[in-house]
Formats: C-alpha cells, sequence, structure tokens
C-alpha cells in the first residue's frame, strides 16, 4: 500500500524524464526490429551491440535529462518557494503598511481629536475672554453712568441749595424789611402815642372808659372809701371785651368781682377819637370815688 501509494507521486514528480526515457527506448526497439527484417545474422548481433551501446548513452542521456529535470523542477521548487516566501513578505509587508496605516490613522484621529480639544478650549477661552471684556466695558458704562448720574444730582442739589440760600436769603431780606417796616411804624406809632398823650387824648379816652364802667357798676357793700383798682382788658378793635382781670386793688374779692363785671357790661368799651390810642391789651386804674 505504500509502494502504490508512493508511485503516482514519484511519476508525477519525474514525469518528464519518464518520457523522454519511454520515447528513446521505442525508438531504439523500432530500429533494432528494423534491423532483423532486412540484415543478416552477423549484422544483427553488430546491432545488438549498437543497440547496448546506443541503450546506454540513451540511458545515460535519459538520466542526464531526469537529472537536469530534476534540478529544474528544485529551481522551480526554489523558485516556488522564493515566491511563496516573497508573497509572504509582500503579505506581512501588506499588513505591516496596514497596521502602519491604521496606526497613523489612530493617530491622525487623537491628532485631529486633540485639534479639535484645543480649537474647543480656544474658543472656549475667547468666549471667556470676549464675556469679561463685555462685562468690564459693561461695567465701566455702569460706572460713567453713575458718575454721569451722580454729577448731576450733585449739579442739581447745588442748584436747589443755591436757590434754598437765595430763597433764605430773600425771605430774611423781606423779614428784616418787614421788622424794620414794623420798627417803623411802631415807632411811629409809638411816637403818635406818645404825642396823643401829652396832648390830653389819652386821658379824655381812658376818663370815658372810667366813666361806662362806673355807670355799670353795682357797688357792693363791702367797697370802702379811697377804693383803688387797677384793671387789664383785653378787647377787640370794636372795643368788645374778651378778658378782664384785676392787677391789684384794696378791695375784697367781692369788690373785685363787681368791678370785673362792671368792665364786663361796659363792653363794647369807648373807642379813642385819636386810633393811635387804642391798644387790645388796655390798662387803666379804676378810683370811683
Amino acid at each position: 500500500m505504500a509502494v502504490t501509494a508512493t508511485l503516482p507521486g514519484f511519476a508525477l514528480e519525474h514525469r518528464s524524464g519518464l518520457a523522454l526515457s519511454i520515447l528513446i527506448h521505442g525508438l531504439i526497439l523500432l530500429a533494432f526490429s528494423t534491423s532483423l527484417i532486412l540484415s543478416p545474422k552477423v549484422q544483427l548481433q553488430q546491432l545488438a551491440i549498437e543497440a547496448v551501446v546506443v541503450d546506454e548513452g540513451a540511458i545515460k542521456r535519459a538520466a542526464d535529462a531526469v537529472k537536469r529535470n530534476k534540478e529544474f523542477e528544485a529551481q522551480q521548487q526554489r523558485e516556488k518557494e522564493a515566491r511563496q516566501t516573497q508573497l509572504e513578505q509582500e503579505r506581512r509587508a501588506l499588513e505591516q503598511r496596514k497596521q502602519q496605516e491604521l496606526v497613523a490613522a489612530e493617530k491622525q484621529q487623537r491628532l485631529d481629536q486633540q485639534r479639535r480639544a484645543d480649537k474647543a478650549r480656544q474658543q472656549a477661552e475667547a468666549a471667556r475672554q470676549q464675556a469679561e471684556r463685555d462685562r468690564i466695558e459693561k461695567q465701566q458704562a455702569e460706572a460713567k453712568r453713575r458718575s454721569i448720574e451722580e454729577r448731576k444730582q450733585r449739579e442739581a442739589k447745588a442748584r436747589a441749595e443755591a436757590e434754598r440760600q437765595r430763597m433764605l436769603a430773600e425771605a430774611e431780606r423781606e423779614e428784616r424789611e418787614r421788622r424794620e417796616a414794623e420798627m417803623a411804624l411802631a415807632m411811629q406809632a409809638e411816637e403818635a402815642l406818645l404825642a396823643a398823650s401829652q396832648s390830653g387824648e389819652m386821658s379824655r379816652y381812658i376818663a370815658l372808659i372810667q366813666q361806662r364802667v362806673e355807670r355799670n357798676w353795682v357797688r357792693p357793700a363791702s367797697a370802702q372809701p379811697g377804693l383803688e383798682c387797677e384793671l387789664a382788658v383785653k378787647q377787640l378793635p370794636g372795643g368788645d371785651v374778651i378778658d378782664v382781670r384785676t392787677v391789684r386793688c384794696n378791695g375784697d374779692d367781692t369788690v373785685k368781682r363787681s368791678i370785673e363785671n362792671a368792665v364786663r357790661r361796659s363792653s363794647p368799651l369807648p373807642m379813642p377819637e385819636n386810633r393811635v390810642l387804642f391798644d387790645r391789651n388796655l390798662s387803666f386804674v379804676f378810683k370811683p370815688d
């Protein structure tokens, strides 16, 4: 079984040498057969010898051919192995290039990601810086606006204060002028009053009041001779009495009340001929005797 199994492999491996050997032997046999038919016996012997010689040369040539064929086949096998080695090397080189390309692609992808990340960080930083600039500009604008508003407020306050000072000065001037005018009028009134008093008009005015109060007085039993009471009377411009009180009196309380009632019953009091003599707060001495 082992020999049978190996023969086809051997025949396939040395098919060229075997074919050449079979062809040579066929030619020798054909020549030998022809010689037997045409030549005598001697010649047959000579031909046999030659056939042997020819057969040995053919065999040698066939062996050489087989050897060359083996060498050729070995060369082919070496070339095949070399091609397979080259193909394997090319395959490995291709795989290596693919691996390198994959590594390069991954590296490029990482670089792209890094560039995108750097670009995103740069954009974020630019946005942050722009936001910071906007914030600073806004703060500056707000500070400028506040400064302008404060300056306007200070100017308005200064104008208001100046106006207030002007109004105060005007009011003080008017008040001073009013007081001066009142003082002048008071001085004129005092001068007129003094002149009227010295002319006897005041005495006549007081005498009229005393006479009216005395007419309205109901003398109590406790009133003694030499009665003298000073009275303070508040009256309206028309002479109407709104209050009366005894300042000093040498009579008792009954006498005091009777004189005060007499003043009230005398309302309205007589008016002076000279209006300068009129005094809302009038003081006179009541002496009935």
